[in-house]
């Protein structure tokens, strides 16, 4: 659920609401990861377990969807590329870094997996909750978003995008 916090200090009540994203908007697939893009667009992905998304309104299982905030309606639901996304997902631009066994820039308009580092290993961890024998995924992403440090078991990787 995405509230606007700001209008909830003054009016209470909006909490008691569906808020900014209709829960209808995410009931085919279960959100495993969501970041913000800007001040008006989130991107959520779903993991494997779901339906199949017939319905236009919603976002399927395995997808990536950008979702307007203002205009109340999905920008792109596309499937993702190869793989879940796993638990954590940094805002590049338009694109999104998703860990799931080491890290994948993937493109939000498209779904598409733009590059990947399978020699930086990363937790397979592919859901935020339920799961306590595998650590979550620990990273920081450059604030000019150039460089991205990942901890590893004795060291931290840092990746420099294209």
């Amino acid at each position: 659920m995405v509230y606007d916090t700001a209008l909830a200090l003054t009016d209470p009540g909006t909490l008691d609401g569906e808020g900014l994203l209709p829960a209808e908007a995410v009931m085919n697939g279960e959100v495993t990861a969501g970041c913000w893009l800007d001040g008006d667009r989130l991107v959520l992905a779903t993991g494997g377990e779901g339906g199949s998304g017939e319905d236009d309104s919603t976002l399927p299982a395995r997808h990536l969807g950008v979702w307007s905030v203002s205009e109340g309606r999905w920008l792109h639901r596309n499937p993702i590329a190869d793989a879940e996304p796993g638990v954590l997902l940094l805002p590049r631009g338009d694109h999104v870094i998703s860990l799931l066994g080491h890290p994948r820039l993937l493109d939000t308009a498209t779904g598409r997996l733009v590059a990947e580092w399978p020699e930086v290993g990363v937790p397979a961890k592919a859901t935020c909750f339920g799961v306590t024998h595998v650590p979550s995924p620990v990273a920081a992403l450059h604030p000019d978003g150039t460089r991205l440090a990942i901890a590893q078991t004795d060291s931290i990787a840092l990746i420099t995008f294209p």
